[in-house]
């Protein structure tokens, strides 16, 4: 029987599905064959995996069930459109800040990893390990933009709203305001 190295990987925004909450398991088990890699390749696509690993158990640590109340959005006096830009920003930032440790860590093993495996299967593995990881990090850069294209004033009262400086959920948030 093949030896194969099987690893689940986390995240926070797939928890098990749940007819209450609407959420869905996006949990993969993930299977690969190992027993042709050598020691040091074997060697850092393990410690890849636990890296992924402890990456999505942050994730979830990071999650928060706090919602930002229609009041205090008010408060900012925005409109809807930049409303929805301000929320996503600061979503997307309290999250890469509370898991930018982890993350640095899983970065630097994806680097490891392409450096070193030489199988196509296993980069293949391992850039889609990489995609799916980092697809917060790729929505920041983009929801950043936009961001900083709003105007000086609707930016500054951002910064200086205090709800907007703690983890929150987007979800809780947004369902406010269907």
């Amino acid at each position: 029987m093949k030896s194969l190295l099987l690893v689940l990987i986390l995240f926070a925004f797939a928890s098990q599905t749940n007819a209450e909450t609407m959420s869905v398991d996006l949990t993969p088990t993930i299977e690969y064959p190992v027993e042709q890699l050598e020691p040091v390749q074997k060697a850092l696509l393990s410690e890849l995996l636990n890296s992924v690993t402890q990456l999505g158990y942050k994730k979830a640590a990071c999650e928060s069930e706090r919602a930002i109340t229609e009041e205090q959005l008010r408060s900012l006096n925005i409109t809807s459109q930049q409303r929805g830009i301000v929320l996503s920003y600061f979503y997307i930032h309290q999250k890469r800040e509370c898991e930018a440790e982890e993350y640095g860590e899983f970065a630097r093993l994806v680097a490891a990893n392409l450096a070193v495996q030489k199988q196509s299967e296993v980069l293949r593995f391992v850039n889609a390990l990489n995609t799916v990881s980092s697809s917060v990090y790729f929505d920041y850069v983009e929801t950043e933009l936009e961001f900083n294209q709003l105007p000086e004033c609707v930016r500054n009262k951002a910064y200086q709203a205090e709800f907007l400086q703690h983890p929150f959920s987007l979800m809780h948030t947004l369902e406010q305001f269907e």
